[in-house]
């Protein structure tokens, strides 16, 4: 029986799996850094998951553009044409990441979403979808008219209080724009941690984000405020994406980057950062806001879209 590879390419892990009737089943995960092009990456996951495969669907951390995308944050370049030649399909699709975790809001089973404020979701409005990942994603979920991919983790980042102003002048002076991604997607926190150890005097050694999360739960001062400031300023962003879209339906935090650091973060100060717009108090505190719990939210969108053909 036929069944369509579906694979979630981000800018540090590539997921595969086979798709058929809107579900998947195993999911080989692979490093990016692992392999010098797509096409050997696809190659090995198709090699390892066997079955009969004629068509794919990949979700791509980038842009697309004329069935090309350029992985954001990754070397990985991908063409449907070379695609479909040099592994023997009939069909390649590319579809944006945040696109794919988009299409699965309708399939989401009720145990794989966390609500953090239930508000009065409004019938047929978009829905936001932000996953701070190894970069920063966003994409609206329009329901009975599809999704709206954007890319909008590259706007400017935008500071609400003395210490995010003070970091935003530190990380300019750096590297110049500062985008939201900067410090809201997969670098953002060992940036925030640079950056706040430098502000407070501290000397301390370079961590990972799980190293820096470990030593938050471990009482480490800096690591506790970087978590901290993550989640209020991701609160800020989060309110600023709502508005921008009319996310009326809801705002829906995915990622592995949230998912990690959910049980660290300060959800009062979130949810005030999030509201906090005088005007537009009363409309963004009636958006409910969900933390996506689903292991591969990416891979079960694009099943979605494999059994629509």
């Amino acid at each position: 029986m036929t069944e369509t590879l579906i694979a979630d390419l981000g800018g540090t892990r590539a997921r595969f799996a086979l798709a058929q009737g809107g579900r998947f089943g195993e999911v080989v995960a692979q490093r990016v850094a692992d392999h010098g092009t797509a096409a050997a990456s696809i190659r090995q996951a198709m090699a390892t998951l066997g079955g009969t495969v004629r068509s794919a669907i990949l979700a791509v951390a980038a842009p697309i553009q004329n069935g090309r995308a350029q992985l954001t944050n990754a070397p990985w370049l991908l063409d449907t044409a070379v695609l479909r030649s040099e592994l023997g399909l009939e069909r390649v699709r590319l579809v944006n990441d945040l696109e794919a975790m988009a299409w699965s809001l309708p399939a989401l089973p009720p145990e794989a979403v966390e609500t953090w404020t239930e508000g009065e979701a409004l019938a047929g409005a978009p829905c936001a979808v932000i996953a701070p990942g190894t970069g920063l994603g966003v994409a609206a979920f329009l329901p009975g008219r599809g999704v709206v991919a954007t890319e909008a983790g590259h706007v400017g980042f935008a500071p609400r209080d003395a210490t995010e102003e003070a970091l935003l002048i530190w990380l300019r002076a750096r590297q110049g724009a500062v985008s939201a991604e900067d410090l809201l997607g997969g670098i953002g926190l060992r940036t925030l941690h640079e950056g706040l150890a430098l502000l407070r005097g501290v000397v301390l050694p370079h961590r990972d984000g799980e190293e820096i999360s470990a030593a938050a739960r471990a009482g480490d001062a800096v690591a506790q405020e970087a978590v901290a400031v993550f989640w209020r300023a991701l609160g800020g962003y989060c309110g600023d994406v709502a508005l921008t879209l009319g996310a009326r339906g809801g705002v829906y935090i995915a990622g592995g980057v949230a998912q990690a650091l959910a049980d660290l973060q300060p959800r009062d100060e979130f949810l005030e950062r999030f509201r906090d717009r005088p005007r537009m108090r009363d409309y963004l505190t009636r958006i409910p806001i969900r933390l996506i719990r689903h292991e591969q939210p990416g891979l079960l969108g694009l099943a979605q879209l494999a059994a629509e053909g």
